[in-house]
């Protein structure tokens, strides 16, 4: 007998605990797969899955990705040396490394690898491998954004200055050993060097990075999931690994289809996929209640939105600017009107309050208030002159803003902004782009005069160190993509990974989320929910706040 589902959102928290800066208690309750009685939606694919989002980049390469979207498929092909439990604690289980031990002083990691995995081209996983991941990430021509995983393996930056053809850091103890050695004893170490995908160096060892990148469309893993075919702005196709090291996937295929934001519930509603994590927003809330063939899970989201702030542009260097900026739209009003009440909220730091490091007060909430604006921008010596504009020295207030198209948020929050800095005297010029030549175009250091702000979102690692995020030492192509810097937060930053205990941390870090709070690196825009509607069919889907959905994904299994 057919069980009918019904999707209720369990978000009750109230206005009050928002403004108390409080984290979530519970999650979202997550519905219960039912036993069809009748032909589901999406039936007559068999037993493949398919799940529909926004378009991938294509670059499928665990060391070059940009995008959480080819991530997902990465996730599918490779496999980590280390996983994590749903409380975020490291573990070998789902893991290539059967154990680990670390010295007593904290600086030297030796892991011993599983035996017998093997790659999709059967050629067995081995230390040389392991170690070659590292290794290529610190070389000279790397262009990626992982450096600051193993900046601090002993060597790692003579390799990067071309002074050392190999890290002394690492050695190969056997073929199924390597030993890592570190500079310092730091908190993130090992979940930096044990959660990269780890690489086949027979495949993809080459002469320079960007022959490496020739692979990025053909990638190939220890996985449980094999490349079969990529069509580019359509879909990403997937094989089964039936060698599978943790056991053979239980579906015969996986297919990743690029649907446009604005069509993504009535695909899954005609049933042509049968997952997606779906734009949070009050309507999609409301069309899901109708929808009988799907189920809901729904976690906060372990990330945030936001505007970033180019540095590089001396406007934006005077904090009281900043300050104004933020003052000056209305963010409050906007995520109210676009998610509800239980959508989304409000953010004001760089850490997600599903986090332990999530401060319980002190968060400057910057309710929008234009005449504070309006006096900060004088204070700062922008001044409103009679055409209605702001000027300083004779230069006018004005910038370009870069945003995505695919997204509903990230065109009508711009807008919003763009209307009530008007308001204030600050002109803005808005272009729309396609995600991904966004994302090409600030990762890029030689692009940096080309834009001044742009928005986009973080999903964020188990562990609240946001270095590789915000540290100029990570200028692109890393992730500080607006060349931020504010030496008191390096300090702190720096302090917060050097410390050991667990409460000691939470301390130096909640220091951080209120200094970030008062610098305002970018503009924090909202933390949301993060919704998945999917089909009944499909069983032992499970994606929560700090496991991905690729995680586990040879236990997926479809019910006929």
């Amino acid at each position: 007998m057919k069980k009918k589902l019904i999707l209720v959102l369990v978000l009750t928290l109230v206005a009050s605990m928002f403004l108390a800066a409080c984290a979530p208690k519970e999650p979202a309750t997550t519905g219960d797969n039912g036993e069809p009685s009748k032909p589901i939606l999406g039936s007559d694919r068999g037993n493949i899955i398919t799940v529909g989002g926004t378009n991938v980049n294509g670059v499928f390469n665990p060391v070059g990705y940009q995008t959480a979207y080819d991530a997902d498929i990465i996730g599918l092909v490779f496999d980590y040396l280390l996983s994590w439990e749903e409380d975020t604690t490291l573990t070998t289980e789902g893991g290539l490394a059967e154990s680990y031990t670390v010295s007593d002083d904290g600086l030297v990691y030796t892991f011993k690898l599983r035996e017998g995995i093997k790659f999709h081209d059967g050629v067995e996983l081995t230390a040389e491998d392991v170690a070659f991941t590292w290794e290529v990430i610190m070389r000279p021509d790397y262009k990626g954004r992982l450096f600051n995983s193993v900046r601090y393996i002993v060597g790692a930056e003579e390799v990067k200055a071309g002074d050392a053809d190999w890290p002394e850091g690492i050695k190969i103890l056997d073929d199924y050993t390597v030993e890592v050695t570190m500079t310092e004893s730091r908190a993130t170490n090992l979940r930096n060097i044990g959660t990269i995908w780890v690489m086949p160096k027979h495949y993809y060892d080459k002469a320079t990075y960007d022959e490496m990148a020739d692979l990025d469309r053909d990638p190939l893993g220890t996985g449980p999931f094999m490349m079969k075919n990529y069509v580019v702005d359509q879909y990403v196709e997937l094989d089964p690994n039936p060698d599978y090291w943790r056991g053979a996937p239980k579906v015969d295929g996986y297919i990743y289809r690029h649907v446009a934001r604005a069509n993504e519930l009535s695909e899954f509603q005609i049933g042509s996929i049968d997952a997606v994590n779906f734009e949070t927003s009050k309507e999609n809330y409301e069309l899901i209640k109708e929808f009988d063939h799907g189920y809901l899970i729904n976690n906060w989201n372990n990330g945030y939105a936001f505007a970033a702030f180019n540095f590089t542009n001396p406007i934006f260097q005077d904090q009281r600017v900043r300050q104004a900026l933020v003052y000056g739209v209305d963010r409050h009003g906007f995520v109210e009107s676009f998610f509800g009440a239980d959508g989304a909220f409000v953010a004001n730091t760089p850490i997600s309050p599903v986090s332990w490091a999530y401060p319980d007060s002190g968060l400057n909430e910057y309710k929008y208030n234009p005449e504070k604006a309006a006096e900060l921008l004088d204070e700062a010596g922008w001044l409103l002159e009679s055409d209605g504009w702001r000027y300083k020295d004779g230069q006018k207030f004005e910038f370009n803003w870069k945003t995505y198209q695919e997204a509903a948020w990230s065109v009508q929050f711009p807008a919003l902004a763009k209307e009530n800095w008007a308001q204030l005297g600050v002109d803005v010029e808005i272009e729309l782009m396609d995600f991904n030549s966004l994302g090409t175009l600030i990762q890029d250091p030689a692009n940096k005069d080309e834009w001044d702000m742009y928005v986009m979102a973080w999903s964020l690692t188990t562990d609240p160190d946001m270095a590789s995020t915000y540290s100029i030492k990570n200028a692109p192509p890393g992730n500080n993509r607006g060349y931020y810097h504010n030496e008191k937060l390096e300090e702190l930053m720096e302090k917060g990974v050097l410390e050991l205990d667990q409460n000691k941390r939470k301390e130096i870090y909640q220091e951080i989320a209120i200094e970030f709070n008062e610098d305002l690196p970018y503009i924090f825009v909202y933390m949301r929910t993060n919704p998945w509607i999917v089909n009944n069919r499909i069983k032992n889907f499970n994606p929560t706040e700090f496991r991905r959905y690729y995680m586990d994904a040879h236990l997926w299994e479809i019910v006929q």
